[in-house]
């Protein structure tokens, strides 16, 4: 066996471990994004009836969703 061996399998190990938690993480970014516009028009749909809070949470709702209809946004997710 070669002297080089240990820190070459090493090296190996650490390169393939590091690269499958980074493709768990990118994984996650749509469902974490999906799950944000869920509680969001959660916290809309819940307020409708002051008018106040309903105005805030829309022009939040908007930045996050980028749509101008915000009732079909909820109602796709």
């Amino acid at each position: 066996m070669s002297p080089h061996k240990g820190p070459q399998i090493i090296r190996y190990c650490v390169i393939t471990s590091t690269v499958a938690l980074v493709a768990v993480a990118v994984s996650l970014i749509p469902q974490y994004k999906v799950n944000k516009g869920k509680i969001l028009c959660a916290d809309y749909l819940s307020t409708l009836s002051t008018d106040k809070e309903q105005e805030k949470l829309e022009l939040k709702l908007q930045n996050f969703a980028g749509f101008k209809d915000i009732v079909i946004y909820c109602q796709n997710l």
